[in-house]
């Protein structure tokens, strides 16, 4: 079975092509085990992540034929080109810079709480937002995402007009929309920080998903139907109307 492993080193890009040994004639391989065995075989220093066991669940994403796939989830075809995530700016390989993400939520996730009372049982909804991976898939065409490279994705951006993810993002994602929303959905979270979780989305540029067709989530939360239309709805006047035309 042969594939495409797209390397960036440098700053440069190369395509390699490599040919998987299927283990039998029935092995449906994931895409993590074709990059295992690339590395154990004809390319020694491949750089990729996967945090399988250690409880780091999502670093293995990787874009599969240009579309964001968790790479122990994903079976691997032949033809298929295997490259890093699109949406975030490439270290090494299929190795991504992840921090900008997480950076970005600093100061937002301050739960004005009302004490540890474990009696209180959160709604469905927060529990489900929970399973989140933080895979980072959902960042694929977001138009707000999309905002902190002037519409573009990091590997197209000219020299020095991408931002500093040490600085943390400035426009959100559907990531850090659920993290607040898990935030406005806590039982133990005050009717004031529930208040600033909702201030802190519309700042992050919640009016982008206004009229957006929706966002994808790599593990099946329904980003759209438990976080964003809720908190666009929040929000109300304080976000442009969608245009009617689209």
């Amino acid at each position: 079975m042969k594939v495409e492993i797209v390397t960036r080193r440098d700053g440069q890009e190369a395509i390699v092509e490599y040919d998987y040994q299927l283990r039998g004639e029935d092995e449906k391989p994931m895409v993590l085990d074709v990059l295992l065995q690339a590395q154990a075989t004809e390319i020694p220093d491949l750089a990729y992540r996967y945090g399988c066991r250690a409880r780091n669940c999502g670093v293995c994403t990787v874009d599969v034929n240009d579309k964001p796939r968790v790479a122990c989830r994903a079976i691997a075809r032949d033809g298929d080109r295997i490259s890093p995530m699109a949406t975030l700016p490439a270290l090494s390989d299929l190795v991504v810079r992840r921090d900008g993400v997480a950076r970005q939520m600093r100061g937002r996730m301050a739960n004005a709480g009302q004490g540890n009372d474990l009696n209180v049982e959160a709604p469905d909804d927060y529990h489900a937002l929970t399973a989140c991976i933080e895979c980072y898939a959902c960042l694929d065409k977001c138009p707000m995402h999309a905002r902190n490279f002037d519409g573009g994705l990091p590997g197209d951006m000219p020299a020095g007009t991408a931002p500093d993810p040490a600085k943390g993002y400035r426009w959100g994602n559907p990531f850090s929309l659920l993290k607040l929303q898990i935030n406005r959905l806590d039982p133990l979270t005050s009717e004031t920080g529930k208040g600033a979780a909702l201030d802190h989305a519309v700042e992050l540029g919640l009016d982008a998903c206004v009229g957006c067709k929706g966002c994808k989530c790599g593990v099946g939360i329904d980003l759209m139907g438990k976080v964003v239309r809720d908190m666009v709805a929040a929000a109300g006047d304080r976000l442009p109307a969608a245009d009617s035309s689209d």
